[in-house]
C-alpha cells in the first residue's frame, strides 16, 4: 500500500535539453586514457577471482555481444548494465536492461571528440543519444544455435542506425557467432539485399539521419546491402578471463558527422575481465589500429534481496480444539510447552521420556514440528518479542514447542486461569500489533466471534506475512471466544481489502504444517466497502484511535542531468520530509532541501524548442538557492463506494509548480482494469524555491487505463490528456515487476508539439524502482528508484505528483496478496 511517508512512485528529473548538428568543424581528438587506465589497472590488483562466462560481456554499443558487434545472448532477466567504452573517437556510455531473458533495452549517449556541438558551445564533444532493443526469436538447443533480430539507434538521430541478425551457438569453452547486419553494422555490403524481393525498396538504403532525433524511419529498416560479421568467444583455463576474435561488417567508409576514420583490418581481438560479480574490464584493438578500453557496471534487479532480521515470530501455544489435538497424529507425538517440558526437579523417567522423543525425530519419524527457540524482553521493554507471559513476574517467557511421545500417564499440571475478554488490554494490544506485525490499528471491533482488526500495513511488503504475525500475537491474547481475525486493510483513510484467518486452524498449521494445505484454503480476502458511521457498524468497538500526527526524517538525494553537452551535472543535498496528520483522510506534507555541493555552474541552456520552458529551467532552480521548498501541500482523500476512490490536494506541489488538482479511480477488487482521471491547475514557482510565483500557469491532466496482463508480471499504462507546455498528446507507458518488488519500466510520449518540440521529436526514456526492503535487514514498505531520459524537454512533460491513487490503492490486486503465502508463518 502507499504511504504519504513514502516518495512518490516515480519522479524524474529528466536532463537538459541540447540542439543536434550535423554538419560540424572537426578538431583532433586529445589523448584521455591516462585515468581509464589507472582504474584498469587499480581493479585488476585488487580483482577477485570471479566466474566468467562466454555470451556475458557487453559490447562497446553497450548490450551482450563482443566488441563492434552484438551476438544472439541475453544476460539474466532482470540485470541491469551500465557501460563506458572508449574508442578513439568516440566515447560511448550505455544503460541496458533486461526485463524478460528474451528481451533487451538500451540507452546510449556516444561523444564524438573530434567533432564540436555547434556554434553555440564550440568547446564541446558532439553528443548523440540513441535507444536499443534486442528480441530473441528461438532458443539454442543441441544442434540449433541461439537467433536473434535486432536494432540499433532507434528513435535517436539515427547517425548509427542498425538492424541485425544473428545466431550464437556455444561448444564447450568457446561460442560462436555468425550475424548479418544492415546500416552502420553493415556498411561493407557484402552483396545485394535478399528483402529486395519482398519490396523493392529496400534494396538501397535512404537517408536516416535526423536533425531533432526520435524519428523511427520505419521505412528504411532493413534496407540497403547487408554484411556478415560474427566472431568467436574463448572462456579460457583462469575463471574471471574470455578473450574475443571479432570480424566486423563496418568499412568505416561512411561514418557520420564527416568523421574520417581508417581501417587496416575487419578483425578485432579483445579480453574481458571479471573483476566480480558486478564489474568487469574489457580491454582489446580494434580496426587493426585502435586500442578500446572499458568497464561494465551490472546487477541482477530480480535478484535484489538481503537477509531479514525482524525478529522472531512469537511461538504460538497448541490448539485444544479436538480436530488439532496432537495426540490424535498418526506419529503419536503431541506438542508440549517449554513450562511443561522443562520444570524443575525432572524426575529420570521425564528425561528418558525427552531422549526418547529425539531419539525418535533423529531417526526420521515425520513429526513436522519447528523447534525455534525464542527469547522475550523485560516486562517494560518496548521490543517485537513481547508476548503475554513476560508481562507477568515469574512466568516463563518465549515458550518452546518440543516434542515429548505419548503416554496414557494423566496430565499433573493444573490449567491456566482462561482468559476473558474484560482483561484485555486493548491498547497494549494494538501497541504490540504494531511493534511485531508493523499493523498500524485505527480500530479494533469484536463482531460476534470475529474480531476486527482495521489497520494500514507499514512494514512488510506481504500482507500475509504481517496478517501471519498478527494471527501469533492476537491468539496468545484473545479469549477462546474468538474463533476468528479479520484484517480490514486500509491506505491513507481509504478502504481496500478484507481478510479472514480462522483461529484454529492457524494455530494448527503454524505448530505443524501438514495442516498448512487445510488453513492455507480456508483464508479469505473481498473488497472492503468504505467505513461506515459509528451507529451503522455491527458489533461493539473496543478501541477506537486516531493515526499518530507528526513525523519526520532527514535523508540524502542527488539530483542528476546528463545527456547535454554540459556533460554530467549533480546536486548533492540533504532533505528534510515532515507530515503532519490531521485525521486519517487528510494530512500534510513539507520537504526541504540543503544544498550540499554541485556543479551547476556548468549548466547552459541551449535549445530550439518554440514551446514555453516549463521544464528547460532546471539549471535556474538547481542554481539559484541552497535551501529551497520542494514540497508543501494538504492531501484528503475520499472512498466514493466499494470500488471508487478519490484525491484532492493543493500548494506547492513540486519544484518547479505550486497549484491545486484531484485524481478518482475506479478499481475494482478481482479486475485486471482500472480507470483514473486528474486534473490540476498549476502555476510556475520562482526560482529561489520560496513562496514566490512566476507568470507562466496552465491547466493539466489525464485520463488513464491501467491493466495488468497477467503475463510476466507486465503492468500497461496508458494516459491522454494536456500537458505543462499545453501541447496535448498521449503517453504508453509499460513495466514489468519481478517477486522481490524491483520494476523495470519504458515510457513514450507523443504530443501535438511537432517540430515545436524540437530536439529529440518525443519524450522518452526507462525507470527502475527498487524497494527499500532490498538494501536493509528490517523490512519495508518505502521504494527508490532512478529515471534516464535521454533529453529534457519541454514537450510532453508532466506534473510530479506526490501522490496517486493507483499506487496508494496496490493492496486491490489479489495476486500479489495471494503470491505471499509462504510469509504467513514467517
Amino acid at each position: 500500500m502507499s504511504s504519504p511517508f513514502r516518495p512518490a512512485n516515480r519522479v524524474v528529473n529528466r536532463p537538459a535539453a541540447r540542439p543536434v548538428a550535423l554538419a560540424a568543424p572537426s578538431r583532433p581528438a586529445p589523448a584521455r586514457h591516462g585515468w581509464l587506465i589507472l582504474g584498469l589497472a587499480g581493479g585488476l590488483l585488487s580483482a577477485q577471482i570471479a566466474q566468467a562466462a562466454t555470451g556475458e560481456s557487453q559490447s562497446d554499443f553497450g548490450g551482450v555481444g563482443l566488441m563492434q558487434t552484438p551476438t544472439a545472448r541475453f544476460a539474466p532477466k532482470g540485470e541491469l548494465s551500465f557501460t563506458y567504452s572508449r574508442t578513439q573517437p568516440y566515447k560511448r556510455f550505455s544503460v541496458n536492461a533486461t526485463p524478460f531473458d528474451w528481451m533487451e533495452l538500451g540507452f546510449r549517449y556516444v561523444s564524438v571528440e573530434t567533432v564540436s556541438y555547434g556554434d553555440a558551445a564550440p568547446d564541446r564533444d558532439y553528443l548523440d543519444k540513441s535507444f536499443d532493443t534486442k528480441f530473441r526469436l528461438a532458443e539454442e538447443g543441441r544442434y540449433q544455435p541461439e537467433v536473434a533480430v535486432g536494432l540499433r539507434d532507434l528513435g535517436g538521430t539515427g547517425l548509427f542506425s542498425s538492424e541485425y541478425l544473428v545466431a550464437s551457438k556455444r561448444y564447450g569453452d568457446l561460442d560462436f557467432t555468425l550475424g548479418l547486419g544492415w546500416g552502420y553494422l553493415g556498411t561493407r555490403g557484402d552483396f545485394s539485399n535478399p528483402l529486395s524481393v519482398i519490396r523493392s525498396s529496400l534494396e538501397t538504403r535512404s537517408d536516416t539521419t535526423s536533425d531533432d532525433g526520435g524519428d523511427f524511419s520505419l521505412g528504411s529498416m532493413f534496407s540497403g546491402s547487408p554484411a556478415f560479421f560474427g566472431g568467436i568467444e574463448y572462456q579460457t583455463g583462469w575463471d574471471p578471463l574470455t578473450l574475443m576474435l571479432e570480424y566486423e561488417g563496418n568499412d568505416y567508409s561512411d561514418e557520420p558527422l564527416t568523421v574520417e576514420i581508417d581501417q587496416d583490418s575487419p578483425f578485432n581481438v579483445g579480453a574481458t575481465v571479471k573483476v566480480n560479480d558486478n564489474l568487469s574490464l574489457h580491454g582489446g584493438w580494434e580496426r587493426g589500429n585502435t586500442a578500446m578500453l572499458g568497464l561494465s557496471l551490472s546487477t541482477n534487479l530480480a535478484g535484489m534481496s538481503q537477509a531479514k532480521d525482524d525478529g522472531t515470530p512469537e511461538e504460538v501455544a497448541p490448539s485444544t480444539h479436538s480436530r488439532y489435538r496432537n495426540d490424535q497424529t498418526p506419529e503419536a507425538f503431541r506438542i508440549r510447552s517449554l513450562d511443561e517440558a522443562n520444570r524443575p526437579a525432572a524426575s529420570s523417567d521425564d528425561m528418558s521420556r525427552k531422549a526418547s522423543a529425539s531419539a525418535a525425530v533423529s531417526t526420521g519419524l515425520n513429526a513436522r514440528t519447528d523447534l525455534n527457540s525464542s527469547t522475550a524482553p523485560d516486562a517494560g521493554a518496548t521490543s517485537d518479542f513481547t508476548t503475554p507471559s513476560s508481562r507477568e513476574e515469574g512466568s516463563d517467557a518465549g515458550k518452546l514447542l518440543t516434542l515429548t511421545p505419548q503416554t496414557n500417564e494423566p496430565e499433573s499440571e493444573t490449567p491456566a486461569a482462561e482468559i476473558q475478554m474484560q482483561d484485555v488490554d486493548w491498547e497494549a494490544l494494538a501497541d504490540t500489533l504494531r511493534a511485531q506485525t508493523g499493523l498500524d490499528v485505527s480500530r479494533l471491533r469484536v463482531e460476534g466471534d470475529t474480531l476486527v482488526v482495521e489497520a494500514e500495513a507499514t512494514r512488510f511488503r506481504k500482507d500475509l506475512q504481517a496478517e501471519g504475525r498478527a494471527n501469533r500475537v492476537l491468539h496468545n491474547r484473545l479469549p477462546k471466544s474468538i474463533t476468528s481475525f479479520r484484517y480490514r486493510l486500509s491506505s491513507n483513510g481509504l478502504a481496500l481489502r478484507e481478510d479472514n484467518h480462522p483461529r484454529e486452524p492457524f494455530v494448527a498449521a503454524a505448530n505443524d504444517r501438514r495442516f498448512g494445505a487445510e488453513y492455507e484454503h480456508s483464508i479469505t480476502a473481498r473488497a472492503a466497502s468504505p467505513a461506515t458511521d459509528a451507529s451503522e457498524r455491527k458489533g461493539s468497538t473496543v478501541l477506537d484511535r486516531e493515526p499518530s500526527g507528526f513525523s519526520w526524517g532527514v535523508s540524502p538525494n542527488l539530483k542528476q542531468n546528463f545527456g547535454g553537452p554540459d556533460g554530467y551535472l549533480y546536486q548533492f543535498n540533504l532533505q528534510l520530509d515532515a507530515l503532519w496528520r490531521t485525521d486519517r483522510n487528510g494530512w500534510l506534507t513539507g520537504v526541504a532541501s540543503y544544498q550540499v555541493a554541485d556543479n551547476f555552474d556548468k549548466y547552459d541552456y541551449i535549445a530550439d524548442s518554440d514551446l514555453p520552458r516549463v521544464r528547460t529551467y532546471v539549471g535556474e532552480y538547481l542554481k539559484e538557492t541552497d535551501l529551497g521548498i520542494t514540497n508543501l501541500q494538504y492531501t484528503r482523500t475520499h472512498q466514493f463506494g466499494r470500488d471508487w476512490y478519490a484525491q484532492a490536494y493543493g500548494g506547492i506541489l513540486e519544484m518547479m509548480y505550486a497549484g491545486v488538482g484531484a485524481e478518482i479511480l475506479y478499481r475494482p477488487m478481482n479486475s485486471s482494469l482500472a480507470l483514473g482521471l486528474d486534473i490540476n491547475r498549476v502555476r510556475q514557482r520562482a526560482f529561489d524555491q520560496q513562496f514566490g510565483l512566476r507568470d507562466y500557469s496552465v491547466t493539466t491532466g489525464h485520463a488513464t487505463a491501467y491493466w495488468q496482463t497477467g503475463w510476466h508480471d507486465v503492468l500497461v499504462k496508458g494516459s491522454v490528456g494536456r500537458y505543462l507546455a499545453g501541447d496535448v498528446g498521449a503517453t504508453l507507458d509499460m513495466s514489468r515487476s519481478f517477486s522481490n518488488g524491483v520494476s523495470v519500466g519504458a515510457w513514450a510520449t507523443m504530443t501535438d508539439a511537432g517540430d515545436d518540440y524540437g530536439e529529440g521529436s518525443f519524450d522518452k526514456g526507462l525507470y527502475v524502482s527498487i524497494p527499500l526492503d532490498a538494501f536493509f535487514t528490517t523490512s519495508s514498505k518505502g521504494s527508490t528508484g532512478f529515471a534516464w531520459a535521454p533529453l529534457t524537454r519541454d514537450g510532453g512533460a508532466r506534473l510530479n505528483r506526490r501522490y496517486q491513487l493507483y499506487d496508494m490503492t496496490n493492496d486491490r490486486d489479489p495476486g500479489g496478496y495471494w503470491n505471499g503465502i509462504d510469509k504467513v508463518y514467517k
